[in-house]
């Protein structure tokens, strides 16, 4: 009796820690308070279920990495105590829960606990919802519960918070992975494919989130390149993207609106030959303009402006959220810079945060994934394995594209998605100590 009462103990916490992982999708379309609830209570109830049950919690380099660059991130706060409020100094020693939630969510998926199919069908579930939401929004004017549009932009359920489109596309890859671990028919698999890849994209698209669909492009592209056998089928998905962007853009005011200066931005970047004239390059950093009908001039401001700040601490960063802090004290007008919460851009938030300490921990970090997922493509697998290690090689590259505008990896909403699919990525990987 007793050892059938605790099997099923057993069972039970088995079941909740799944469930708990699979709803991360479904989460992330909550508010911040709801995701610190849930991200802090699956953290808590991931360790004590390994040590309950006597599971043998194995630690790799990259969990050490992720540990000391929390850890750098605390001492370039402390450093820079007597210029930083002490709410931030709390919230410095706050972030080592990232580094737990990383290293649980990478024990959870390496001890074969939950399956990468089902957290595949809650993701595409969950980007399909918001997508539904979008459209209703360009439809009849609001959302499923009720939401306007706000401030010109699509947002679905994320009502004033302009990420739906960043949403869709940083869970594409592993919606993806859907249709590739399950085994049916390849023409029904081709259709579902393409099917999914015009209904993304165009919910990213309609979404009026910019570099989310340029990212998202580029994400089809790759897969077209590296998928041999279905070349095809990513193609065919692109194509018709395409086609359904170059119809909008030409008969749908709002994206018309939205996209028209893009389109003569490059136009103009390439009469200028942009990417070898360093004058030109200079010009547009001292160019005045309205920040919201240019964000390429606006991501250069806030680019010089971390280079400016960075330039004052170079070696441990001027401490936790200080981009806002440091920039103000800065001669804005005269140089042209421009202050907001954070640079915007995942490389540049770390050097301004940290230094030039805290990045390198940082890259040491991404350049050891790169290394094996590398040397893994060479190795012969299955076809869910190798989509498996593609999907995630493709996460790894397009989260982390140098140029690409990017959330605050510190924040609640865009912090929780990025160590989460980091530790996924991440968990294909056994560099032992």
């Amino acid at each position: 009796m007793k050892k059938n009462l605790s099997l099923k103990t057993l069972l039970n916490k088995s079941n909740t820690l799944k469930s708990l992982f699979y709803f991360f999708p479904i989460i992330m379309l909550c508010s911040s308070g709801y995701i610190t609830a849930y991200v802090t209570f699956l953290t808590i109830f991931s360790l004590y279920y390994f040590l309950s049950n006597k599971i043998k919690i194995r630690i790799f380099i990259l969990d050490y990495l992720i540990l000391i660059f929390f850890l750098s991130s605390i001492l370039s706060t402390l450093i820079n105590f007597k210029e930083i409020s002490g709410i931030l100094i709390v919230k410095s020693f706050l972030d080592i829960r990232y580094a737990i939630f990383f290293f649980v969510i990478r024990l959870i998926l390496r001890s074969n606990i939950v399956d990468i199919k089902i957290l595949s069908l809650f993701s595409l579930s969950s980007v399909i919802f918001l997508a539904v939401n979008v459209f209703s929004q360009h439809l009849v004017g609001f959302d499923l519960f009720g939401h306007p549009p706000f401030d010109g932009r699509y947002n679905g359920t994320f009502e004033s918070e302009a990420i739906a489109g960043s949403h869709m596309q940083k869970f594409t890859l592993v919606s993806i992975l859907f249709v590739f671990l399950f085994k049916n028919n390849y023409k029904l698999k081709s259709i579902f494919t393409i099917v999914i890849i015009i209904f993304l994209g165009l919910g990213i698209l309609l979404s009026l989130d910019r570099m989310p669909f340029i990212i998202y492009l580029f994400i089809i592209t790759i897969l077209l390149l590296i998928f041999k056998g279905f070349r095809v089928i990513f193609s065919s998905g692109l194509i018709l993207v395409l086609l359904i962007f170059q119809i909008l853009a030409t008969n749908y005011p709002v994206v018309k609106n939205r996209y028209s200066h893009l389109i003569s931005r490059f136009e103009k970047l390439e009469t200028k030959n942009f990417f070898f004239k360093k004058e030109f390059y200079n010009n547009e950093l001292n160019n005045n303009f309205d920040i919201n009908q240019d964000d390429t001039n606006t991501y250069l401001r806030l680019y010089r402006t971390s280079y400016e700040i960075f330039l004052k601490k170079p070696f441990f960063g001027s401490g936790i959220k200080s981009f806002g802090t440091q920039c103000n004290k800065l001669n804005i007008s005269e140089k042209k810079l421009l202050c907001l919460t954070h640079p915007h851009n995942i490389y540049l938030e770390i050097i301004v945060n940290q230094g030039i300490v805290g990045l390198f921990i940082f890259l040491t970090f991404i350049l050891l994934m790169l290394k094996r997922y590398f040397f893994n493509f060479f190795l012969k697998k299955n076809i869910s394995e190798f989509a498996l290690n593609i999907c995630f090689f493709t996460i790894l590259i397009t989260e982390l594209i140098p140029i690409r505008s990017y959330g605050s990896i510190f924040q609640t909403v865009n912090g929780s998605i990025f160590w989460f699919l980091l530790a996924i990525v991440s968990s294909k990987i056994s560099l032992k100590n």
